[in-house]
């Protein structure tokens, strides 16, 4: 289907005057669970630099790399301006989330616009996680195996100004120097940490920041695979986006963002108020409902294996 006729499908189950009650936005909701999200990093990462290494030292880095890499969560949000009622503050929180996590805030903002509008299209989606076509690939994204190479490479090319024809289409002309100029600063950022941490002989930002960012970023790869993978191509939203039920640590370090139908349907509805919509709103309507993150990847790799055995089979009936 061509672009032009991709056209969201699906985001009258809930009518206007009844959506109103959900989108009201407020800072404190927002600001509170902010301030408990970087506490919760701060609180861990100080009990890291504190205590010896020891066996579970290792553990303790992939949670606190959780929490950091879950910060996508929370820019995401600000992307959105529905974390708070102030456009300002959406802005100020999701830059300081963009910093920690070396995502650029700008460039992520108009990426996630033309996700949302071409969610799921084959080619208009620049966020699709296509299904994967063997076990290795699937391995290799879950591990994050070439997520960094794809970031910091994303990140050195906008630093020096330079865009893909991808990135041009979603990102209007006039606000590219500004999405450059934002990669530069933060590209600046890291220089100045790198060279204060090798003036003080210091492994702070290594050992409670870049180590578990790197170990975490799994945890992020595998929760927003669950999001649309092996869900339809198609303009419907209530059939190419998968909410998933999870635990409350997913819950409330990603924002409520396991609520991803109810949240494509309706994006200006804040982070907080997701959960009550899927209840009393949206959840019969949705094509799928998964029961857990460990259950939408149980169904990626059985369907992966069964496609082997097919391929299999069929390659021992042609030999025969």
């Amino acid at each position: 289907m061509d672009r032009s006729e991709w056209l969201p499908v699906g985001t009258d189950v809930v009518s206007r005057k009844e959506l109103k009650e959900y989108m009201v936005r407020n800072n404190h909701t927002g600001l509170i669970h902010f301030a408990v999200h970087i506490g919760a990093i701060v609180a861990v990462g100080t009990f890291l630099w504190l205590t010896p290494f020891a066996w579970w030292t290792i553990p303790v880095m992939f949670v606190q790399g959780a929490m950091i890499a879950f910060l996508y969560a929370c820019m995401h949000e600000c992307i959105h301006s529905s974390a708070f009622k102030t456009r300002r503050l959406n802005t100020i929180v999701g830059r300081i989330g963009a910093m920690i996590i070396m995502r650029p805030f700008l460039y992520s903002k108009y990426r996630h616009m033309a996700h949302h509008t071409f969610t799921q299209h084959p080619e208009g989606d620049p966020d699709q996680v296509a299904f994967p076509r063997n076990f290795r690939e699937y391995f290799l994204h879950v591990s994050s195996y070439n997520i960094w190479h794809r970031m910091l490479g994303n990140l050195y090319f906008l630093s020096l100004g330079r865009f893909s024809e991808e990135e041009r289409e979603f990102i209007p002309d006039n606000e590219l120097r500004n999405v450059a100029n934002e990669a530069r600063l933060m590209v600046a950022t890291y220089f100045v940490i790198a060279v204060l941490s090798v003036w003080f002989q210091s492994w702070l930002a290594v050992y409670v920041w870049v180590l578990p960012r790197i170990l975490g970023e799994p945890a992020l790869r595998a929760v927003r695979m669950i999001e649309h993978t092996g869900m339809a191509e198609s303009p419907n939203m209530l059939e190419n986006t998968r909410t998933t039920h999870t635990n409350w640590f997913v819950r409330f370090f990603y924002w409520n963002m396991p609520y991803h139908a109810e949240h494509h349907l309706y994006p200006s509805v804040p982070f907080h108020a997701l959960p009550r919509l899927h209840e009393e709103k949206v959840k019969e309507h949705l094509a799928e409902v998964a029961p857990g993150i460990l259950y939408v990847h149980y169904k990626v790799l059985k369907r992966l294996l069964t496609a082997k055995n097919a391929a299999a089979s069929n390659g021992s009936e042609a030999r025969s």
